[in-house]
């Protein structure tokens, strides 16, 4: 049995166990105890601290459970308050000290937990390590970084991401966030791209991209179906699970105009009547990135209408084989092969229709 005297108590907003991620983005304040406070001599010189404590509201532990992302790991592979020890450890910033007092941010310990040490953190070995370190928990939990955007309702930086894989910001994209973040936190459920989350998107204009980044499923893992139908909707639902879908409101333009004029009239004179100017194209992308980040703090209900729905969603897709065509010699899958004039030939060579995806929607070619 070890017993250790705590030197300090936290204080904060958080009165229960609460997402971690939210905890981290506050302030806290750490009360050391009066006999200890000489202890804090020169800490201020100290950017960052490390703290250790007690999760005193932590009951029992499992050895193995599921982390933040869904993946199982042991709980020495995680940051779980259910430990054996009951000891936690967060590296946090130092903002400022008043006498025993330490204000810092990012401390995931609720109000009133004990604190039993602090050090100066090693701040070399980040330094010289953190990339690495960074880089490797991208390799195990590649979207890491966006879950914990999506659990803090971090907007901004969604759309920030987002804007790397459609190219500029618009509005479009930004409702496309919105609803896909909304969707994503109501569901409580995370995309690791083995189909498990399914999206159904009802267009294939900016929204839908939008929706792709947030969620993870995309046409490549084949966890995003597409409904030809023209709508700016989509629905996101875990497999056995009742889903949600979310769709503009008939009056949602009306709205967004009103708030974002300069936006929607140069984007009707560069996009729709195609008005090639170099001018007003750079003042359709100055006004989309105003547009963009503002509405995305928006009044959520004034723009999306939410539906629970129990969606018929596929099953996990096949595997199918390759077969070489006989004419151009590239492997094909099997479900596109026919065979003609007792030869096995691919759509393009035996000239048999299929269907293309643009802009007008799926046509048959």
């Amino acid at each position: 049995m070890i017993t250790v005297e705590p030197i300090g108590i936290v204080k904060n907003k958080f009165k229960e166990p609460a997402d971690p991620f939210l905890m981290r983005e506050s302030q806290s304040k750490i009360i050391i105890d009066a006999k200890f406070e000489e202890g804090l001599y020169r800490i201020e010189e100290s950017a960052y601290i490390d703290v250790t404590f007690h999760f005193h509201k932590s009951e029992g532990y499992n050895l193995k459970g599921a982390v933040y992302d869904g993946q199982v790991k042991g709980v020495f592979a995680s940051r779980s308050p259910r430990r054996p020890s009951s000891l936690g450890n967060s590296t946090v910033k130092l903002l400022s000290r008043e006498g025993n007092k330490l204000i810092v941010s990012g401390l995931d310990a609720i109000d009133g937990t004990p604190v039993l040490d602090i050090k100066p953190c090693n701040t070399s070995f980040f330094e010289e390590h953190g990339k690495a370190i960074h880089v490797n928990r991208l390799k195990h939990s590649p979207r890491w970084e966006i879950t914990r955007f999506i659990k803090n309702n971090s907007l901004d930086s969604l759309l920030l991401e987002a804007g790397k894989l459609h190219g500029h910001f618009c509005s479009g994209l930004a409702l496309g966030v919105m609803a896909a973040t909304y969707a994503m936190q109501k569901i409580s459920e995370f995309s690791d791209g083995m189909e498990d989350i399914i999206a159904i998107t009802e267009t294939n204009n900016c929204f839908s991209d939008g929706i792709q980044f947030v969620t993870g499923c995309t046409f490549g893992n084949n966890a995003l179906i597409f409904k030809d139908i023209g709508k700016n909707a989509f629905t996101l639902a875990a497999r056995g699970k009742k889903g949600i879908r979310i769709v503009l409101r008939n009056d949602s333009a009306d709205y967004l105009q009103e708030k974002y004029p300069r936006f929607y009239d140069y984007f009707h004179k560069v996009v729709v009547e195609r008005i090639n100017s170099i001018e007003l194209k750079a003042k359709l992308r100055k006004s989309g990135i105003e547009a963009s980040f503002g509405i995305l703090h928006s009044d959520f209900e004034k723009i999306f209408h939410i539906q629970e729905v129990t969606p018929e969603l596929p099953g996990y897709a096949p595997i199918h084989d390759n077969v070489i065509c006989a004419f151009c010699g590239e492997k094909t899958m099997s479900t596109r092969i026919t065979e003609k004039d007792n030869y096995l030939l691919c759509l393009t060579c035996a000239k048999e229709p299929y269907g293309m995806l643009t802009g007008f929607g799926i046509k048959e070619k």
